[in-house]
């Protein structure tokens, strides 16, 4: 059974993985296996194969597939080391350098503006007309950042109605 699930995830493989063409399934799908038995799809497989950035075409792609697993667990040496002293295992924010950078970001954000964006020029520009009051007022007290928010015909437009004594209905 496992060996059939194996090629049928091998089959699916070498259409999504062009270098992996020129080999039969049975071969991909050995070669594939250390793979399958962590758990990856077909899309995760061709995606970590994908993720290689083989640029030429193998002349066995099953022996190069084995070889390049086979050195990507020589190169990890930390699962030879027990649990307790693996570095990934160090809690993150235990690190002094991380926390002054926490930190450094946090006063950062307390005295930074919110940046306007072009959607919140544009929303209030087109759906500020009828709170020309909320306008007129904005425009009194900073009359550049109602500018930059509203734009100068809406604040103009505000600013006539707010002259002239316009109330609201």
């Amino acid at each position: 059974m496992q060996v059939a699930a194996d090629i049928r995830i091998a089959a699916h493989v070498r259409p999504l993985v062009p270098w992996t063409q020129s080999e039969g399934p049975r071969r991909l799908a050995y070669a594939l296996r250390p793979l399958i038995d962590e758990g990856l799809s077909t899309h995760d497989v061709a995606a970590e194969l994908t993720s290689w950035w083989v640029t030429w075409r193998p002349a066995n792609p099953a022996a190069y597939i084995t070889a390049r697993l086979r050195d990507r667990v020589s190169a990890s040496p930390c699962h030879e080391l027990p649990a307790d002293v693996r570095p990934e295992t160090a809690e993150p924010t235990g690190n002094p350098a991380w926390q002054a950078w926490l930190q450094q970001r946090a006063e950062a954000d307390e005295f930074s503006e919110d940046r306007r964006t072009d959607d919140d020029r544009r929303h209030a520009r087109l759906y500020s007309w009828d709170r020309w009051e909320e306008v007129a007022a904005h425009y009194a007290t900073n009359p550049d950042d109602a500018l930059d928010l509203y734009g100068t015909r809406l604040c103009g437009y505000a600013v006539k109605r707010a002259s002239i004594g316009c109330r609201r209905p």
